[in-house]
């Protein structure tokens, strides 16, 4: 049955709660569409299984079990990566060393050899010759030069080295080891690195082959020491003609690793990739894998938008549920920046976890690691089992869809969820959060169970499946009990839990007011049971009703003779000040209610019901009085209103309601009849005036709300029965019968 909603105000009129409300849609729904583009990217970027070659196993040696596969476009035949990393290696080492020329080098190793020389035979060779010269030379001490063939001999093998060392130098010495490059050729530079020539690596000299030669050289014909002496001079004085460029070197290889092709042919499109039937040969299997590189490529470029718009719209519609869930049913929640961005926030959570149950590779089962029932013990104590519902609902399709249509794990972790907010819907105390663990367990348990049994899996699957179940189970609440703690901390939200502490009668604010108002305290506590009992009618939160009820005229407490349940044997002080000052001190308990209860630092769903309870309404006593006493018949109307803002919640009209019904129950009332009649005289007069306006309450509740009250407080309205009293003589007689 539909339920008709209160829409009676026009929009001209709507109170500034619903005016801001439609100011922040547009944010809401920008804020909406984030939430939504971060899970299109995690629904975009998850495995895809596709049915075409991507799903082809192939390998060398294999037959093609499929059709002829024959190219739809062009493209090459990419090298595996095993040869394409051979190739470059090759590449590396086929790169030949440059030199860089020093045409200098010979004059200047000639001259450096002839002064070591000249400097050795000025002192005749003597031992501190060799000292200042050749320090190391192991026959300093036993080289002796004093015959004049002895000093000629001497300069001919000088002579001769110097001989050979211009026909090395023309051929090129190098100072680095040939042995230490591989290849059988060298680049030449010149010093301006403006030409450069190929030379065979066997034509150059270095140290090792220049002091080979030497030896081979002088040998045949001087003694060892002699040797030695030229060989350690021309050590001395060598100045390499080539010197070897590094930085040329590697720029060399970088060209080369470059200008190796990483292809090995091409196909043309139309062109028979591979046979059916045939036997896979190396060239086969680089023409599939080229061919799946490629196909990817190509799709790519068409199939992008159309993938990005598809998810988008599928995860679009998903988040819908919830969005418009919260617009309709559930206002107060989307009115609020900080609750509305904490459902988005979980939302994109849930994306994520869904995400990384599918790229983290393995074969276990940590699809059931998912927390969604944990979300759903969360929003079930932040918010209320319904939200709860519609959220499980909502965040089971969206794994569902992140894990490629994965309806299996969705559906087990959904009513794993569902139960687990079911558990917790009237919890009482925080330790009954770990009770859940049993029934998000059993959750688990019928699902699993029947995907098992209905695809006759293998038992080790089974127990994998239930094992990790059970670990989201035991999770779960320890998740849930450590988000509540910091949300309760970091936000103005506030769960039954935390009203669970302000159910209490003894509370020092209420026991301030049975001190200094008894009558307000009274009607409290009567106000109390009779809204608790339309809550519970209408399907709305008792525990918030009741507190909220509770707290609803603490701010009776500075001036509490104004008010007439206060005024027992007690002069009207109304009577003796105007009727605009008689309104602001009524409508000043309202305001001093709230610095209380900030003071006390109640939770801002209790305060609410401080100022929500009247509303905007009209104080209509000394509103009439004022008319009355006005000689002009003018009164500003403003004056005698309530501040408000409007009753917003379910609990906060009914508190609204209980408190004109109760207060009305003093009054003398003849039958049940009046008494309803006057009840819904009093809702209708509400309704007219846009009091329920920021509401989601309907007529269908308000009749029930009217029903409950009427029954319960007729039993203290209805009048006694007025006995008779005996005659005076009958009275008399009897008495004196009895003496």
């Amino acid at each position: 049955m539909a339920v008709e909603k209160l829409t009676t105000k026009k929009k001209d009129n709507l109170s500034e709660p619903k005016r801001l409300l439609s100011n922040q849609f547009f944010v809401k729904v920008l804020f909406g569409l984030a939430t939504v583009l971060i899970c299109t990217i995690f629904h975009m970027f998850r495995f895809y299984p596709r049915e075409d070659l991507l799903s082809f196993s192939f390998q060398e040696g294999g037959i093609w079990p499929h059709r002829t596969l024959i190219a739809e476009y062009s493209f090459p035949i990419f090298k595996s990566k095993e040869q394409y990393l051979q190739d470059v290696e090759k590449a590396r080492e086929s790169v030949l060393p440059v030199f860089l020329e020093n045409r200098n080098a010979q004059t200047q190793t000639i001259t450096r050899l002839d002064s070591l020389f000249q400097r050795l035979q000025n002192q005749n060779f003597t031992s501190q010759a060799f000292e200042e010269v050749i320090p190391n030379f192991p026959y300093k001490n036993s080289f002796i030069v004093s015959a004049q063939e002895k000093q000629i001999e001497l300069q001919k093998a000088k002579n001769l080295v110097i001989r050979f060392l211009v026909n090395a130098f023309s051929r090129g010495v190098v100072d680095n080891n040939l042995k230490n490059f591989k290849t059988s050729e060298v680049v030449i530079a010149s010093s301006n690195n403006n030409t450069e020539r190929i030379f065979p690596k066997r034509f150059l000299y270095d140290r090792e082959r220049l002091k080979k030669e030497i030896q081979s050289l002088l040998s045949p014909n001087y003694k060892e020491e002699i040797v030695e002496l030229f060989n350690e001079l021309v050590a001395r004085s060598l100045v390499p003609s080539l010197s070897f460029s590094e930085e040329l070197f590697q720029r060399r290889i970088q060209i080369a690793e470059k200008s190796v092709p990483r292809t090995i042919g091409f196909v043309k499109a139309g062109e028979v990739i591979v046979e059916k039937g045939k036997k896979l040969n190396d060239i086969d299997v680089l023409k599939l894998k080229s061919y799946e590189k490629v196909k990817l490529l190509e799709e790519e470029k068409s199939f992008v938008f159309s993938s990005f718009f598809g998810s988008f719209l599928n995860i679009l519609s998903i988040y819908s549920i919830i969005f418009i869930y919260l617009l309709i049913l559930r206002k107060r929640i989307f009115g609020d920046n900080f609750q509305f961005g904490l459902i988005n926030v979980v939302f994109i959570l849930v994306g994520l976890l869904a995400w990384l149950s599918v790229i983290i590779q393995t074969d276990l089962q940590i699809r059931y690691l998912i927390l969604l029932p944990s979300i759903s013990l969360l929003i079930a104590i932040v918010f209320d089992s319904r939200t709860a519902f519609y959220s499980t609902i909502t965040f089971s399709l969206l794994i569902a869809s992140i894990r490629g249509n994965d309806f299996e794990t969705a559906f087990a972790l959904m009513l794993a969820g569902i139960i687990g907010a079911y558990s917790v819907r009237d919890i009482q105390s925080r330790t009954q959060m770990f009770r859940s663990m049993v029934f998000v367990a059993l959750g688990f348990v019928v699902p699993i169970l029947a995907f098992y049994f209905q695809k006759a899996s293998n038992p080790s699957s089974l127990f994998e499946q239930m094992s990790f179940a059970f670990l989201n189970s035991i999770l779960s609440p320890i998740f849930s009990y450590g988000m509540l703690f910091i949300i309760e901390k970091l936000s103005s939200i506030t769960t039954d839990l935390k009203l669970k502490e302000f159910d209490d009668i003894n509370h020092p604010l209420l026991q301030k007011l049975s001190e200094v108002a008894p009558g307000t305290y009274q009607h409290t506590l009567s106000m109390a049971l009779l809204a608790e009992s339309c809550a519970e009618a209408i399907g709305a939160n008792r525990l918030l009703t009741r507190v909220g009820a509770y707290f609803h005229d603490i701010g009776k407490i500075f001036k509490p003779e104004y008010f007439a349940e206060n005024q027992i044997e007690v002069e009207n002080k109304h009577e003796y000040i105007s009727p605009k000052k008689s309104a602001e001190i009524i409508k000043e308990h309202v305001t001093k209610g709230i610095e209380l209860a900030k003071e006390y630092r109640l939770p801002p769903r209790i305060i609410d019901f401080i100022p929500m309870h009247h509303g905007t309404s009209l104080i209509r006593h000394f509103y009439a009085k004022a008319l009355e006493e006005s000689e002009e018949g003018t009164v500003d109307e403003r004056d005698f209103r309530y501040p408000g803002p409007k009753p917003n919640s379910k609990e906060t009209v009914i508190v609204m309601i209980c408190d004109s019904a109760e207060a009305m129950s003093r009054l003398p009332i003849k039958s049940r009849e009046e008494l309803s009649q006057t009840i819904e005289k009093m809702i209708m007069g509400k309704l007219s005036d846009g009091q329920f306006d920021e509401s989601d309450i309907s007529m269908k509740d308000l009749k029930t709300i009217q029903e409950v009250c009427v029954r319960l407080l007729f039993g203290i309205a209805h009048q006694r029965v007025e006995y008779k009293d005996l005659p005076q003589n009958r009275v008399s007689s009897k008495n004196e019968s009895q003496e």
